[in-house]
């Protein structure tokens, strides 16, 4: 393994990855958040500094919304998930690029221009309207249109149903989007108990413990009731 010659790799990529943003057409952020601002939504990719000692960054990319739900504040981008999201390949099938050097680095960046315009590019062009980011979650989160009424919280349906819901919302279909955030209500709303064999039930059971919501569970279910009502007021831009 070759000895690091840079301190940072947050500083080492900012100069190393500017032109590699510039030729796909994104801005640079920080020395590791790249995006492309859209109607709504941004396109993103980052680069993840390796966690386990080795000298390698992978870089993933996908869909970040900073407003989502239409009564909460806009968030900054960089504190931002990602909705939708996939990891480039390096060329050898790995998921991980070479960064022991600054060279090396330089060479990875090279890589990863390569693979964002054969990879990244089209997977943003197929998910171009707030229609394709809806349907492209519903169909790779584990919620699913049969079990409304019928979800647990075990698997997070209640924050992944709001946030379909939201998606439906911005997609301008305000009855779907309301029958969702009903189900994210009803899921937000249940009082949790945690098992003694690891369990998650709804229904109090003997030596079951209730678990307490966070301040951000509680602040979701205030948003959805409020987007609920909007909806209901018919005061809602969805666009």
């Amino acid at each position: 393994m070759s000895k690091r010659d840079y301190s940072s790799f947050s500083s080492a990529a900012k100069s190393r990855f500017r032109y590699v943003a510039e030729e796909v057409g994104f801005a640079q952020i920080t020395g590791t958040v790249y995006a492309r601002r859209k109607e709504g939504w941004y396109e993103t990719f980052n680069l993840q500094a390796s966690q386990y000692g080795s000298d390698t960054f992978y870089v993933n990319f996908g869909i970040a919304v900073p407003q989502l739900c239409p009564v909460e504040e806009e968030r900054d981008l960089k504190e931002c998930g990602l909705i939708l999201s996939e990891r480039l390949r390096n060329t050898d099938d790995t998921g991980g690029f070479d960064a022991n050097t600054k060279a090396e680095m330089e060479e990875s960046a090279g890589r990863v221009l390569s693979q964002l315009r054969s990879v990244a590019v089209p997977w943003f062009a197929q998910r171009s309207s707030w229609e394709s980011i809806a349907a492209d979650y519903y169909e790779l989160n584990p919620i699913e249109e049969e079990m409304i009424g019928a979800h647990t919280t075990e698997y997070g349906a209640d924050f992944r149903s709001a946030t379909y819901g939201y998606l439906l919302l911005r997609a301008g279909n305000a009855s779907d989007a309301r029958r969702w955030l009903l189900e994210a209500k009803r899921l937000m709303s249940l009082p949790v108990y945690y098992t003694r064999d690891g369990r998650t039930v709804h229904e109090k059971e003997k030596h079951a413990r209730l678990q307490k919501p966070e301040p951000s569970d509680l602040e979701a279910l205030r948003e959805v009731e409020a987007t609920l009502a909007l909806i209901s007021g018919g005061n809602l831009t969805t666009h």
